[in-house]
């Protein structure tokens, strides 16, 4: 069997570079162990929303048990001259400090990342792949000389020295789900809820990074898993967009937190092979041709070119994103004068050209 090459895209930005390393350590592949747990277990979090984004220590420990690594030091440094860059150095610190992420002076959060020795600097390396609103950040090596390394890390790090020990046997899948109810209405009721759509674009993020990994580590690539995959994609889409919109001051969609139910549900099921019917919510009728074209011109002019006659999907239009995407519904409310329907903003109306056609008309627009 031909090892699987590493899809950085699978994992968050603390587990990515645990992957990298076993892949070194172990061969191409290794990374896919760290998929074999799949488990849901909120715990509190900030402002009494719950989260499932793990504590740093806790998820290095059980990541490393899992690929076969061992960590034989652990250790809190003030400042980079006490960094002891190397094969298996391994740090976490804040992105909002690192020159070569997006988060970089515009948001704080722990960051992983390899520093190795490199004349008198390091080579910083950093697999982690994401879209963001400033911009992409993508899997690369980058040079730091003493001074840059120090600007980097004017808080210090928390950091790790990582070998390689016994890969384990057990390939059995392990599926630890808690009951969800108290979790979606958590997010549902919270008072502010500009952070609570926030909180919930970072947790929808995870669940369905964690829920592709796992399929992914146990080949579990049936229909009903790629459908219940595809709903968990779209889910993530909606809840970015109703975040933005919320921020904004404009209406809330609702129906976010039954359709994170209904894919905590799934979860239970999907994993064992149980069929997922994906709902449809393309409107595939015929719109007015100036309407269609007023889309499209939107389209071209956020993305730089437009879908190819008779392709009605964006998603296979270089540089389309969740961030495009958005781009594409505001530039269209302020150029033909419409307001979408807060329902109506979901992706599988707004990756389309017929279901932004559609959420035009239906918004009022006629141009």
């Amino acid at each position: 069997m031909v090892p699987e090459p590493l899809d950085h895209r699978l994992f968050d930005c603390v587990q990515v570079n645990l992957a990298e390393l076993a892949d070194r350590l172990h061969g191409d592949g290794s990374h896919l162990a760290l998929g074999r747990v799949l488990r849901f277990w909120p715990r509190p979090g900030a402002d009494g929303l719950p989260t499932v984004e793990p504590q740093v220590d806790s998820q290095v420990a059980e990541s490393a048990d899992l690929l076969g690594l061992r960590v034989t030091r652990r250790a809190r440094i003030a400042a980079a001259a006490e960094l002891e860059p190397g094969p298996g150095c391994y740090a976490v610190a804040d992105a909002y400090h690192l020159p070569w992420v997006p988060y970089h002076r515009k948001e704080h959060l722990q960051h992983s990342f390899l520093v190795e020795p490199d004349g008198d600097g390091v080579s910083v390396v950093d697999g982690y792949h994401n879209d963001t609103p400033w911009g992409a950040a993508r899997p690369g090596r980058w040079t730091l000389g003493r001074a840059e390394l120090a600007e980097a890390l004017p808080e210090g790090a928390l950091t790790y020295e990582i070998t390689a020990a016994d890969r384990p046997a057990e390939r059995t899948p392990l599926v630890q789900l808690a009951d969800a109810g108290t979790y979606v209405a958590a997010y549902a009721d919270f008072p502010d809820r500009v952070r609570a759509l926030r909180g919930l674009t970072l947790q929808t993020w995870l669940l369905t990074r964690s829920r592709r990994l796992h399929a992914a580590a146990m080949g579990t690539g049936t229909e009903a898993v790629r459908a219940h995959l595809a709903e968990w994609d779209a889910l993530a889409k909606q809840v970015y967009l109703a975040s933005r919109r919320v921020a904004a001051g404009r209406e809330e969609p609702r129906s976010v937190f039954g359709r994170l139910a209904d894919c905590l549900a799934a979860d239970h099921t999907a994993f064992d092979a149980t069929t997922v019917t994906p709902e449809s919510t393309v409107d595939s009728e015929e719109v007015p041709p100036e309407v269609r074209e007023s889309v499209s011109a939107v389209i071209r002019t956020v993305l730089g070119t437009g879908p190819a006659e008779g392709d009605r999907t964006l998603g296979d239009i270089p540089g389309f994103s969740s961030f495009r995407m958005m781009e594409i519904v505001e530039r269209l409310e302020s150029d033909l004068g419409v307001e979408f329907a807060a329902e109506d903003l979901v992706p599988e109306k707004l990756t389309h050209v017929d279901g932004l056609c559609r959420a035009v008309l239906d918004a009022g627009g006629s141009r």
